[in-house]
């Protein structure tokens, strides 16, 4: 990490739409991670803040107040928190800000009483699946379901806290 980048969790007004942005920019050059996956992460984002009373908490890491990277915790009942939108922009990646992001929300989890903390995420990101397994989310299922382009694997994963 570098002393110039700042995480921060007090949401302002047009943070939700700078991580919608952040998505669609980062992820525009993947194979299927077009307009239709930005749009899926609006929607995600707005059923966070809608339908969930944005229970949780969402971090923001920026680099002279441009956004760089992001990740999010929704508290679901039974003491569960799912990791959500997990992104570092590419120039700003090999840093450890991913791990720093990933870590932060596991002990937000730990410190609201969480017992469980899970995601999903798709085949196509193999840098984050290397992450989430460094810090001991195992592999619950993957498994083929209907996601913003068809029909893609959709990986699940839980780490126990």
């Amino acid at each position: 990490m570098t002393p110039d980048i700042e995480v921060r969790h007090e949401l302002r007004c047009g943070d939700l739409g700078r991580i919608v942005t952040l998505h669609g920019e980062a992820y525009e050059p993947l194979e299927g991670f077009g307009l239709r996956f930005e749009a899926y992460v609006a929607k995600t984002i707005a059923e966070y803040v809608l339908d969930n009373d944005a229970k949780g908490r969402v971090w923001l890491a920026e680099r002279r107040s441009e956004l760089i990277g992001c990740t999010a915790i929704a508290l679901r009942d039974n003491r569960v928190g799912q990791l959500r939108w997990v992104l570092v922009e590419p120039s700003a990646r090999g840093i450890g800000l991913g791990r720093r992001l990933v870590e932060t929300a596991i002990d937000y989890c730990r410190d609201s009483g969480c017992e469980t903390v899970y995601l999903e995420s798709t085949d196509d990101l193999p840098e984050s699946q290397t992450l989430y397994e460094a810090l001991g989310f195992d592999l619950i299922s993957s498994d083929v379901e209907e996601l913003w382009d068809g029909p893609r694997p959709l990986i699940r994963m839980r780490k126990d806290l």
